[in-house]
């Protein structure tokens, strides 16, 4: 038998090691029953079929707004607010879209991720000079390192390592053969891995070029050896590469730059804490690793990095043994370097000149690399060990060392939950087919696992919603929400109609969850007081609520917009009906802010102002104390019939004229004290002036009034 077949044969057996080893330590996953109804936590795993699903649907239908996600409405290019996996969305596309599985999808991937990784794994130490033994070892280490089970499991993109070893398997190849195909193949290939994971496309845009300059001139010899390029593959590589670029740049760079540049979204070295440490590297997760830590009182660490006792098989590869091994060390020690953060000149000097490093929230994710470089390390080491061995002896140490790694690497059986299931109100909610957006109660602001519900959710209904899931904050979404916070005021009804949010969704089993049982209560209360006529319908299913609003109706009843000029007006002491006393109704009107109208509030407290004549008050100026509270409008013709006039503060209204793309809005608490309100069309003599409930008194120093003559 040649050295060939013995390596072909050798490589199947590897496969079906992997195959087998695979199936039994990802279980529940790999069950066939199971594999499509389990996630591993209803938080990154619901952030991913969201993503997953949204580009496998825009892909086909509009594949030039692939970051238009329908989230943070009316926020542009949503999508760019989190790392991609557009790649993963691609390669799970068929199985999704042919089953409508996308659970599986999802599983499926994740149980590829680990395969792959290993086989790949394999082949690059293969190409290095490892022997099947050793690179059977090798990928055994990397494919199912106790990092990938302790933390990557419940995140796809970080789960999905197998594009790693097959870029440096291409840089390797082409430099051992100097063919440009190779070298185009690998750019294919970390294009992928850039948009399935930026994480692990910036740690490979760090690392692999350094790598592929060491193998350029550690194979210098061989390639001189072999055939020259011909210039057919030197021009398809330089047009594949600069084809590439362009639609990287532009499909992928260019969008995320935008948003970047537009928002700052830039972390500060401060915020870049979530490192590993020396513990990181001996604690493990796996079944004998948590056994061991029970039993001798171990401590453990949040990172776990345990790269495998039989890692430590890349001491007899020392870097000084031949260019390849001091290539690894090399990379090796600098993943390590980058993984302790800011806890080193390395990454803090990369954090002042890479821009990407300013991206990165948790450094500690390049001990996946350490792992992986030790793999490979470990994999000539053991090699060169076993090539001192006679043939039998190889079999049955390598036997011994592959069984004592599987047993250590042991994780299953792994955590598993059912898939939440969409509530029964987004049934109704889909089946309305008017244009709106969608706000979903209660407001999330933390952007964790109730906003990923929220995101989730909308794969169900596919109508633009105001929140979900970013790993950056969007500004306008926290404005919004604080407005929208205060629904059915008129200034939250006012914004919603204004951007064309129609639906109102609301969760009481979450409130209560959350332990904002009192706010849903405010909510159901306040609910009742919306004018029948701005409200086309009210739904419910179980305890959850569904409003549809008439926007167009809104937006005529409060056609509001400021005066061009405001000209101030201060109403006569004798205007005012109330307060009666003449000293409180000459604090109203003198013009000083140290002299109010101070009483204790009371359900009865008002103002009240005669204006003489009919005429339209078009903004209202209150001067008072600091105190959080909303102000209400009453106007009437007779002093006896009331009817409200809706108003939006003018914080409001200048905020919504900045949206969507502003990173600063208007904040309410610089104006209180101070209240200026807008207010829509009416015609009214006399003037009411209410307030929600305040503690102990409420103090009024000046109102003013913008009218309009009659």
């Amino acid at each position: 038998m040649t050295p060939t077949m013995r390596g072909e044969r050798a490589d199947r057996w590897v496969a079906v090691f992997y195959v087998l080893y695979t199936v039994a330590n990802l279980y529940p996953y790999t069950h066939p029953g199971r594999v499509g109804r389990i996630l591993p936590q209803p938080g990154d795993s619901l952030w991913e079929l969201w993503q997953i699903k949204w580009f496998a649907r825009q892909v086909v239908r509009d594949p030039f707004h692939l970051w238009d996600v329908p989230a943070f409405y009316p926020l542009p290019r949503a999508m760019t607010f989190n790392d991609s996996l557009l790649g993963l969305a691609l390669l799970g596309a068929p199985l999704g879209a042919g089953t409508g599985q996308w659970v599986l999808t999802r599983n499926v991937l994740m149980v590829l991720g680990f395969l792959l990784s290993a086989w790949y794994t394999y082949r690059l130490a293969r190409a290095l000079g490892a022997e099947p033994w050793g690179a059977a070892l090798g990928g055994l280490l990397y494919g199912f390192c106790t990092t990938r089970f302790a933390h990557h499991i419940t995140n796809l993109k970080l789960a999905f390592g197998p594009l790693i070893p097959l870029v440096l398997y291409a840089l390797t190849r082409w430099g051992q053969t100097g063919r440009p195909l190779y070298l185009l193949g690998a750019f294919g290939a970390w294009a992928l891995q850039m948009i399935s994971s930026m994480y692990y496309g910036f740690f490979l845009l760090t690392l692999a070029p350094l790598y592929g300059l060491g193998v350029w001139v550690v194979y210098r010899e061989r390639r001189r050896s072999g055939p020259r390029p011909s210039p057919g593959s030197i021009i398809v590589t330089v047009a594949g590469l600069s084809l590439g670029g362009a639609v990287l740049t532009l499909g992928f760079f260019v969008p995320y730059w935008e948003t970047s540049f537009l928002y700052g979204l830039e972390r500060t070295l401060a915020e870049t804490g979530v490192t590993a440490t020396l513990r990181s590297y001996v604690a493990s997760g796996s079944v004998v690793g948590q056994a061991l830590r029970r039993a001798w009182h171990l401590p453990s660490d949040r990172f776990l990095a345990w790269p495998g006792g039989a890692a430590l098989g890349a001491l007899a590869m020392p870097p000084w043994r031949d260019g390849i091994a001091a290539l690894l060390w090399l990379l090796a020690g600098l993943s390590f370097l980058f993984s302790l953060g800011s806890r080193t000149p390395l990454f803090t000097g990369a954090f002042d000149v890479l821009p990407y490093f300013r991206m990165m929230r948790y450094p500690d994710r390049w001990g996946i690399l350490v792992v992986f470089f030790l793999s490979l390390l470990a994999a000539r080491g053991f090699s060169r060990f076993q090539r001192r061995l006679k043939l039998g002896a190889r079999t049955a140490v390598g036997t011994v060392v592959l069984a004592f790694t599987a047993v250590e690497l042991w994780h299953a059986p792994l955590t598993s939950g059912p898939i939440p299931e969409p509530p029964p109100i987004y049934r109704r909610l889909a089946a309305h087919s008017e244009a709106g957006a969608v706000a979903v109660f209660p407001l999330y602001s933390d952007f964790w696992e109730g906003s990923k519900l929220y995101g989730y959710w909308t794969t169900f209904h596919w109508k633009p919603v105001i929140g979900a899931v970013a790993a950056w904050s969007p500004p306008s979404f926290e404005w919004v929400r604080t407005v929208l916070a205060d629904f059915p005021m008129p200034h939250a009804l006012w914004l919603a109609a204004d951007l064309g949010i129609r639906y109102f969704v609301f969760h009481p089993a979450v409130f209560r969850a959350v332990g904002r049982a009192d706010e849903w209560e405010w909510y159901r209360q306040a609910l009742r007081g919306l004018p029948p006529a701005w409200v086309r319908s009210y739904e419910q299913e179980l305890e959850d609520v569904l409003i549809v609003l008439d926007v167009e109706r809104i937006r005529r009843d409060m056609a509001i917009e400021p005066p061009r000029r405001f000209r101030w007006s201060v109403p006569a002491p004798d205007q005012w009906q109330s307060p009666e006393a003449p000293a409180d109704r000459q604090a109203l009107s003198d013009g000083d802010p140290t002299t109010a109208w101070v009483v204790p509030y009371t359900e009865a407290w008002h103002l009240r102002w005669d204006g003489g004549v009919s005429r339209r008050i078009r903004a209202v100026r209150i001067v008072g104390d600091p105190k959080d509270k909303t102000f209400f409008l009453w106007g009437s013709t007779d002093g006896q019939t009331w009817r409200p006039i809706p108003t939006v503060p003018w914080w409001v209204w200048a905020g919504a004229r900045q949206l969507p793309e502003a990173r600063t809005y208007p904040d309410p608490g610089n104006w209180r004290g101070k209240h200026v309100l807008l207010c829509a069309p009416n015609q009214t003599r006399y003037l009411k002036i209410t307030a929600t409930p305040v503690a102990g008194h409420i103090a009024v120093a000046e109102v003013q009034f913008v009218l309009e003559e009659p």
